[in-house]
């Protein structure tokens, strides 16, 4: 099969016979597409269905599922034909799941400001203060982040770093480093600078998805204490009820989001599976791909706790299958965009055929959640300095407007959220050392340097 995607691959590059080629090049794409979701999906799908028996947690989950199978009965049957309304069907599945993911990520976006604070005033409520020596801190996290000459490596210990900084610099130096970094968008794409501000809107709970405040209203009421309490003020019994919510808060959305993950990969091949449903007549014959049919048909039909012994022999024959067809599917999307200009004037059938295979391309990336309505060949718009000054003063008075009724050590783990997001804005080697150093030294809440020293020694250590 290799060697048939490779020859298919080089004709196209050769414009050789394309009136013929891009055909049988769609048809190929089509069947690999189809092999590798519904091989990938048996695996999943069997997680799902253990979890689903083993899991009250996920139990409002069933609602979807079975819509779902339903769905992925079509897609594996040899006679049903799929319609509009079964991608109609599939899509409002994949919003929903979307939706709730957005809801849950808000949340733990919420908890990790005040677990922040948390962490911070837990040595000082606790009575266990340590004296820290801020100079060997700061040489130590100096060591650890050019310990390595790679800049993505550099960066990414640095912001690592900075999530966990004392946070001492004035509100108006705040907005200057946000609009600073705003600047870099310039020339760019006003919708990279768009979904740039969004993304710290969001990481902070400027703007919040809608339903915040009624889907989850058991997070909801533990995202509102945390809010509500008075930091300045706590006592141990106070802190210790916020530290109990927080964790069992946390916990449900860690078991919520782990599902919703896997569920979602499950979507996304079943959606590939439906629109790819042409081309599972060519993979028939194939030992794997009537494994993994097996398999599915087993979770839909006759699920029970002896089916993972009634199965082994078509485990056994999926070893390596979802590998090999990734393969194919690497070399053959290598032409897809070309395959998708040249075929532009092969009439309309071809060229919906090639949108078709353009939303699986994305369905089957390993971004679960990318947008299936974007077209990848939209029309830019260049954020030119008008835009981006125009942005920068909304987005500091949104800011100006979100600190005013909050107290100093939220307004810090706010900032410092913001800053752990951001491109780093520090030049040099000594300009780092030197803002480790003024931070450090600028700590004067032992409570809070305590809190630091431990958590960043952590990381130094996790990461040797």
């Amino acid at each position: 099969m290799k060697s048939t995607c490779k020859k298919i691959v080089t004709d196209i590059n050769r414009d050789k016979e394309l009136e013929i080629s891009i055909p049988k090049y769609l048809e190929l794409l089509d069947s690999q597409y189809n092999m590798y979701s519904t091989v990938k999906l048996c695996l999943n799908f069997y997680t799902i269905r253990e979890m689903l028996e083993d899991d009250s947690n996920i139990a409002e989950f069933k609602g979807d599922y079975y819509k779902l199978s339903s769905l992925l009965k079509k897609a594996i049957s040899a006679s049903c034909e799929v319609t509009d309304e079964d991608i109609c069907a599939i899509d409002a599945i994949r919003n929903s799941v979307e939706y709730r993911m957005k809801l849950l990520t808000s949340y733990t976006d919420g908890f990790e400001i005040y677990e922040y604070i948390l962490n911070r005033l837990e040595a000082g409520i606790k009575g266990t203060v340590e004296e820290v020596d801020t100079e060997l801190l700061s040489n130590k996290m100096f060591q650890y982040v050019f310990s390595e000459n790679d800049t993505v490596v550099v960066n990414s210990k640095l912001q690592i770093l900075m999530s966990q900084l004392p946070v001492r610099m004035t509100k108006n130096k705040f907005y200057d480093v946000v609009a600073n970094t705003l600047s870099i968008y310039k020339g760019g794409e006003t919708s990279s600078v768009d979904e740039f501000a969004d993304m710290l809107r969001t990481a902070v709970l400027i703007t919040k998805p809608e339903g915040f405040e009624t889907e989850y209203p058991d997070l909801y009421d533990v995202y509102a204490r945390l809010e509500a309490a008075d930091y300045k003020n706590l006592d141990e019994a106070s802190f210790d009820r916020l530290v109990i919510d927080l964790n069992e808060g946390a916990q449900y959305i860690t078991e919520q989001v782990s599902f919703y993950m896997l569920f979602q990969e499950v979507i996304n091949d079943t959606y590939t599976m439906l629109l790819t449903s042409k081309g599972k007549t060519n993979n028939e014959t194939s030992d794997s791909y009537k494994a993994a049919i097996r398999i599915i048909d087993t979770c839909l039909n006759s699920f029970s706790e002896n089916s993972a012994e009634e199965l082994m022999d078509s485990f056994m024959y999926l070893e390596g299958a979802q590998e090999n067809v990734y393969e194919n599917v690497m070399i053959l999307e290598t032409v897809l965009d070309d395959v998708a200009h040249k075929g532009q004037s092969m009439g309309d059938e071809l060229t919906d055929y090639i949108k078709c295979l353009r939303t699986v391309e994305k369905l089957v990336s390993t971004s679960l959640f990318i947008d299936l309505k974007k077209a990848s060949d939209s029309q830019s718009v260049i954020a030119d300095g008008d835009y981006i000054g125009c942005l920068k003063e909304q987005l500091t008075q949104e800011f100006v407007e979100y600190f005013k009724d909050k107290s100093m050590i939220v307004v810090r783990s706010i900032m410092c959220k913001i800053l752990a997001t951001m491109p780093i804005f520090l030049d040099s080697q000594q300009e780092i050392k030197s803002y480790f150093d003024y931070v450090l030294d600028n700590c004067k809440n032992d409570s809070e340097l305590t809190a630091c020293n431990k958590l960043i020694c952590d990381i130094i250590e996790e990461d040797v």
